[in-house]
């Protein structure tokens, strides 16, 4: 897929997950201090479904599918966490999830990279 339909699909996704979070503001679901973390979380989730179809279709100038994988995951967490914080739970926990998420991206991409073996 182009870079520009995949922008367009993007685009796409973040006017619908615009949409979704001001329809369940208005239904009561969520409080105006709940608006931009849950935008957050939901594009986060929405990079990691992109980054399925950019594994499946790469492009060559364009990031690698496990690097939109890994700001997904990374944006998921910080827009849920904090969405949690704002409902009660510690902040301390929410800090904690993002470092392991952090460090097994790391580990991750260390085996990645270690498991390629050059050409001689």
């Amino acid at each position: 897929m182009s870079n520009q339909r995949m922008g367009l699909l993007t685009l796409g996704a973040f006017i619908i997950i615009i949409a979704i979070v001001i329809v369940a503001y208005a239904a009561g679901q969520l409080t105006w201090q709940e608006i931009v973390p849950l935008i957050v979380a939901l594009y986060g989730c929405w990079l990691v479904i992109e980054s399925g179809v950019r594994w499946k279709n790469p492009s060559k100038y364009a990031r690698s599918a496990f690097s939109v994988f890994g700001w997904g995951i990374l944006l998921a967490a910080i827009g849920f966490g904090l969405d949690l914080n704002l409902r009660g739970v510690d902040l301390l926990y929410t800090i904690a999830v993002i470092l392991l998420l952090l460090g097994i991206l790391a580990i991750v991409t260390a085996l990645k990279t270690t498991s390629k073996k050059p050409n001689p």
